[in-house]
């Protein structure tokens, strides 16, 4: 049985290759729905796993997002927008679990370093002092993070963990560039006033 889409054509612009793969999944090809589910699942599951801080509900949110997908995918128009839609499911798949009150909302899970590594480097092999003080900085980012409005958080997770542009959060999130860059410039100055002494 030959794989519907090529995986590595260097021939095929990658937008070429997602797609055609939405083309065949659209006409209800599993086996190409599933490559697109390998090319974006990590992304998705990252996203909701910093927005719930639960490994479980980030699961569920990434099985729900693309089951959502796959059943509405006739209906998505712009296909180079395909990413951008996919975050907007999964998104609203957050807000609809706080409002369930499954997890508790704006939480970051300890054992998630992706966001600290970012504010600070971590130097394990530094001296006690340093590591006490990087220790403690670490404790304080995470409490700043916690405290976040979610509104800021998903715009900061979106651009710093997630590398997006501000057009592409823009339309993740529905909101105007200038919201979005008023809301990560807001994330960055609560962050650093909270952690100015440090």
């Amino acid at each position: 049985m030959a794989n519907s889409v090529p995986p590595n054509n260097p021939e095929m612009d990658p937008l070429d290759v997602l797609g055609a793969r939405l083309n065949k999944a659209k006409l209800g090809d599993s086996t190409a729905f599933s490559e697109i589910y390998d090319q974006f699942a990590a992304r998705i599951y990252s996203f909701a796993s910093r927005m719930t801080g639960s490994r479980e509900d980030a699961e569920d949110i990434t099985q729900d997002t693309f089951l959502l997908a796959f059943r509405s995918l006739k209906d998505l128009r712009e296909q180079d927008h395909f990413e951008q839609w996919l975050y907007r499911i999964a998104r609203n798949e957050v807000y609809k679990r706080q409002r369930k009150a499954k997890f508790k909302p704006d939480s970051l899970d300890d054992s998630d370093r992706g966001f600290l590594r970012i504010l600070r480097s971590e130097d394990s092999a530094g001296d006690p002092e340093s590591r006490m003080l990087s220790a403690e900085l670490g404790r304080k980012v995470k409490a700043v993070f916690d405290s976040l409005p979610v509104r800021y958080k998903e715009t900061l997770v979106l651009a710093t963990l997630q590398g997006m542009n501000y057009e592409e959060i823009s339309r993740i999130l529905g909101r105007g560039l200038s919201s979005v860059k008023t809301d990560i410039y807001r994330a960055r100055l609560i962050i650093s006033e909270k952690l100015r002494k440090y």
